[in-house]
């Protein structure tokens, strides 16, 4: 990994100039303070639209809130991720930047690496500010909820964001069209949701991570160790073909 910390240093920078992690970090926080929100206030919301009308809603749970933000983040965040992501070899590749970041005394997994981190740190960071005013609005308006299961689903959301953003790195290093990076990507991501449903083989399946985080919640449901090694595994895996790409391809 020669000369990783440069190049994270760069792509850090990177993030921050472009504006993705101001971007990404007002969505996820928008989310955060919203769904709190919306469920606390529903019932009057359904009462103003319906002209009078009384309608009733069971008041909500706070494993309810924090579950609906995590599903909001799970679902917009995946389209955010290839958005952010496709283009983050791709475009380097077709510009010629690639070139000449590859021509000095760095390797291929240091470039892979350091965008890969840069652009999880974008998220995570994004994600915890978003989760502690999502729980924190949580508490106050609706009621207490427990920190360290709310903790446990932020980490398996977490490590699936990272898994997307991985998939969507390798798929940015194989082509030089960010949009049909983006496209792949997105039904590489489809595909193994929908596998998700299939009997014994969709309790290995990434997306798996995230129902059992919603359960830590409720404090039951099953784990899907087998999910999170594979989430893991999967990971290190784009990764690694990510950087081998770069090292076959003709730059």
């Amino acid at each position: 990994m020669r000369g990783l910390w440069p190049l994270l240093k760069k792509e850090v920078r990177e993030q921050w100039r472009t504006y993705r992690l101001l971007i990404v970090g007002s969505l996820f926080l928008m989310f955060g303070i919203t769904t709190p929100l919306t469920l606390k206030y529903l019932p009057q919301i359904l009462e103003s639209a319906g002209e009078g009308m009384t309608i009733e809603v069971p008041p909500p749970t706070a494993a309810q809130s924090l579950a609906e933000y995590a599903g909001t983040i799970a679902q917009v965040g995946v389209l955010v991720v290839v958005l952010v992501g496709m283009g983050c070899v791709a475009n380097e590749l077709r510009s010629g930047t690639a070139v000449m970041t590859l021509s000095k005394p760095v390797g291929r997994g240091a470039f892979v690496g350091a965008k890969l981190m840069a652009m999880s740190l974008t998220f995570l960071v994004s994600m915890a500010v978003a989760s502690a005013f999502c729980f924190a609005y949580t508490v106050w308006l609706i009621e207490d909820a427990g920190v360290m299961a709310f903790v446990e689903l932020n980490l398996l959301l977490g490590l699936f964001l990272v898994f997307c953003l991985a998939v969507t790195l390798l798929l940015s290093s194989l082509f030089k069209s960010s949009l049909a990076a983006g496209g792949i990507a997105l039904s590489v991501l489809l595909g193994q949701a929908l596998l998700g449903a299939v009997p014994y083989i969709g309790h290995f399946m990434p997306n798996k991570i995230l129902g059992w985080g919603n359960s830590l919640l409720t404090g039951g449901g099953e784990s899907y160790w087998g999910a999170l090694a594979v989430t893991v595994a999967a990971i290190g895996l784009c990764t690694f073909a990510a950087q081998r790409s770069l090292k076959l391809r003709d730059l």
